[in-house]
């Protein structure tokens, strides 16, 4: 008889473990029957989304990136912050080399058509869950609480902003990263070979290049060593659980000055916000998490959530007491269970992710809480659930597999039918925003947000009462000066498109595009000698932006100065040889000056 590594807990069930019951349990114990249909499951429930377009993120991300369009480009992947092609005068907090190179990859072979963008984040997402099965089988030793979980984190609706969003893969990304990695660990543990290790710190390293939060898989490796050091206890314990996770150790401790060296800083601030608000703003952020994985309905892009300012007020002490009851009512939960520490490793792996993200001066206002945060933790909440379904199922005797199933069949059901509904909000920037804004009517970012989607889709007089609305009660809002400009300079209305563009530059200097529509503005209203100014300070700020040089050479060419505009047109299709218009004008301007010349 073969004996079950230390490093996992409970005991096959005899049923599962044998591939002759004609029953469906018996059936679905068969190797690679359960990892296929919770791998369907996940497959099937995000069948809409392969024909969603380009949404929120993905148009600067993905559209306007040149960084990701040629591969040239690869070796700043390593060296720069994420956005750095787009806002090179701006300090960036996300150092994500692996996820520009996935992006990269999905370029090459799609090209700007979103369908196959769409498939590659799905199976991203398939994969994850697969792995989901593999882990919970490995540490539960049970098949059957292994497809529970898979089949429930294949179809949680607090997946769908990552899974239906284009941009949303760095967290499947990143889960695939670290699961593996975890796995390899478990393996090394077992057969007590190096490689195994090499492997896990491997992937760890991938990881952490994906995206930081990945950094949490060493603390989870010490929470399960130290769970699991059976015959051990105080320091002890907590010596050979460090020395186990010693690898995961000495990688962050390489990784985090790197970060640091390419982002210049650790963490940049984007929001003062005092320390004191900021811990009263966590809770309603933590209650958030706590009832989508508990109640997944309400799900949104953008959710507009204020800063608390007070201790006393409804906003702070009505979520602290929601999750001070919740972790109670876990804590009883988790003290009847048979497998205790697994429930407390679960845990463990739903809370240790949620921290890194708590630190809200990264963060802009209104932009402070999102589902995809929780793709990573809600491992750990479908293994809890998966635990706790099956010993409630147990407590029937002979019924208790017809009940475990049937309750699964139920939960699984309704996580399949919010999955279905909820993620067509992700099909359009319009319903995207139009979700954002009936939770958030009042949010700044939401409003703003909403008004370019209006603008996108032809509507501009809505957006510029959206905008207005904006600076009404907050004058100094950057993005509603800027697109409240950019939206009367697209309808002709100028001298009103150079007034807030001019507004918008006085709040923010660093941002490119403003001093782009303001010069443009300026050399429609026939003042072409003023325009140079403010679009080649756009092109100071990005040299190589799309249509940038190709602007400034049109202006260049009402100021009859020839040279400088076969000069710009020139630096035009360096840049962006598919400019067929740049190239048009080069040719047009070159013929001109040929007939002069003559």
């Amino acid at each position: 008889m073969r004996k079950i590594p230390s490093s996992r807990v409970g005991q096959p069930v005899p049923a599962e473990s044998s591939p002759g019951n004609s029953n469906l349990l018996g059936w679905m114990a068969r190797r690679g029957i359960a990892e296929a249909m919770a791998c369907a499951l996940a497959f099937l429930a995000y069948v809409p989304a392969l024909g969603y377009p380009f949404v929120y993120d993905d148009k600067p991300q993905i559209i306007e990136n040149p960084a990701i369009h040629a591969w040239h480009y690869l070796p700043n992947y390593f060296t720069s912050h994420a956005w750095a092609e787009l806002y090179p005068n701006v300090q960036g907090n996300y150092y994500r080399p692996l996820f520009l190179l996935w992006l990269r990859l999905n370029h090459a072979m799609f090209g700007l058509n979103p369908k196959g963008w769409h498939l590659t984040d799905v199976l991203c997402h398939v994969v994850a869950t697969y792995l989901v099965f593999v882990l919970v089988r490995r540490l539960a030793a049970s098949r059957s609480i292994a497809f529970t979980a898979a089949a429930l984190f294949a179809l949680h609706p607090i997946h769908i902003e990552s899974v239906a969003w284009v941009s949303g893969v760095t967290d499947p990304l990143m889960t695939v990263f670290a699961i593996g990695s975890i796995l390899a660990f478990l393996r090394f543990r077992e057969a007590r070979r190096w490689g195994w290790m090499a492997a896990a710190l491997a992937l760890f390293a991938l990881g952490l290049l994906e995206k930081e939060t990945a950094i949490i898989t060493g603390p989870l490796v010490f929470v399960y060593v130290w769970l699991y050091a059976d015959g051990r206890s105080g320091i002890s314990r907590f010596l050979f659980a460090l020395k186990q996770s010693l690898g995961f150790l000495a990688l962050s401790i390489l990784y985090l000055p790197l970060r640091a060296f390419v982002l210049h800083g650790f963490s940049h601030t984007v929001t003062p916000l005092p320390l004191a608000s900021m811990a009263l703003t966590e809770p309603s952020i933590l209650w958030l998490y706590v009832r989508h994985l508990l109640f997944p309905a309400g799900f949104s892009g953008l959710y507009g959530l204020p800063y608390v300012q007070q201790g006393a007020s409804a906003a702070f002490l009505v979520p602290a007491i929601l999750l001070l009851a919740s972790a109670v009512a876990s804590g009883l939960v988790i003290r009847h269970l048979k497998n205790a520490r697994l429930a407390l490793l679960a845990c463990c792996w739903m809370v240790l992710p949620i921290l890194p993200i708590l630190w809200l001066r990264a963060y802009a206002e209104g932009d402070i809480a999102h589902d995809r945060y929780l793709y990573f933790p809600s491992v750990g909440f479908v293994l809890l659930v998966s635990l706790v379904l099956a010993e409630a199922a147990g407590l029937w005797g002979k019924y208790a597999r017809a009940l475990e199933w049937g309750a699964l069949a139920v939960i699984a059901l309704a996580y399949l039918s919010g999955t279905m509904s909820q993620q067509r909000f992700w099909s359009s920037d319009l319903s995207l925003y139009q979700r954002a804004y009936s939770i958030a009517p009042r949010d700044n970012l939401v409003c703003n947000d909403l008004g370019a989607a209006l603008m996108d889709a032809g509507d501009p007089g809505d957006a510029i009462t959206l905008y207005s609305q904006v600076l009404t009660r907050e004058p100094g809002f950057w993005l509603s000066n800027y697109n409240l400009g950019y939206t009367y300079y697209k309808i002709g209305k100028l001298p009103e498109a150079e007034q807030y563009l001019r507004r918008a530059i006085a709040i923010n200097t660093a941002d490119s595009d403003e001093y782009l529509y303001l010069g443009l503005s300026i050399w429609r209203q026939g003042r072409a000698d003023e325009a140079v100014t403010y679009l080649q300070r756009a092109i100071q700020i990005r040299p190589t932006a799309p249509g940038y040089h190709f602007a400034l050479a049109m202006v260049q060419r009402d100021r009859n100065d020839i040279p400088a505009a076969e000069s710009e047109l020139n630096l035009e299709i360096q840049y962006h040889p598919e400019s067929i218009t740049a190239r048009q004008q080069l040719s047009a301007l070159t013929s001109g000056a040929a007939e002069s010349n003559r």
